[in-house]
């Protein structure tokens, strides 16, 4: 089929794409560590890979890294006193449930818990801090809120320089031992007298 004319520009098949995401043509963009506002995309099992496990798609909502889609997933408990509970509980806070509906006694957790709701997670990227996988930590809006405030006061280096240095001082904001009159005023823009 070397010929152009014998091509054939008849094809034809069924097929169904609902649902099913268009390829962007570009790998997913690398999210740095950090605190994010997130949509819960999806929530499933898979009963092949583990019937025990639920699975949640989080998509970042705001910032530079909107739309991006990251994993996680959570054991559902074996037992009454399974510490993944704990877990559990972080998510549904996250998703806004107030501590009234949770301590109400048992609950009943579906998809339509968690799905199309607005939650807080921290992120880390894969490798870091020597980890195989990407974290992904559900938080209260209270805990987001701190955490981010002094995530970003630990990412944001302090000023240094001329601006709001010591008057008489080396310009990385400490003073000399002494200063004297003539420096104060030659600082000023004044001649001393």
């Amino acid at each position: 089929m070397n010929n152009e004319q014998e091509m054939d520009r008849s094809w034809e098949f069924n097929l169904n794409v609902s649902g099913v995401a268009a390829p962007t043509g570009f790998k997913a963009m690398e999210v740095p560590e950090g605190y994010y506002k997130v949509m819960i995309s999806d929530c499933y099992v898979n009963p092949e890979r583990n019937a025990n496990r639920v699975v949640f798609k989080v998509t970042i909502s705001d910032g530079t890294f909107t739309g991006q889609i990251r994993t996680t997933g959570m054991n559902k408990p074996t037992g009454p006193d399974d510490g993944v509970r704990h877990y559990w509980r972080g998510a549904l806070e996250s998703c806004g449930y107030t501590a009234a509906q949770l301590d109400a006694g048992q609950i009943s957790i579906a998809p339509a818990s968690f799905m199309n709701r607005p939650a807080f997670m921290y992120y880390a990227p894969k490798g870091h801090n020597g980890s195989q996988w990407e974290k992904v930590e559900f938080l209260t809006d209270v805990d987001f809120a701190q955490k981010l405030q002094a995530h970003l006061a630990k990412s944001t280096p302090a000023p240094t320089g001329q601006v709001g240095s010591v008057l008489g001082g080396n310009g990385m904001g400490t003073a000399p031992t002494t200063t004297s009159k003539n420096d104060v005023l030659a600082k000023l823009g004044l001649n001393a007298k």
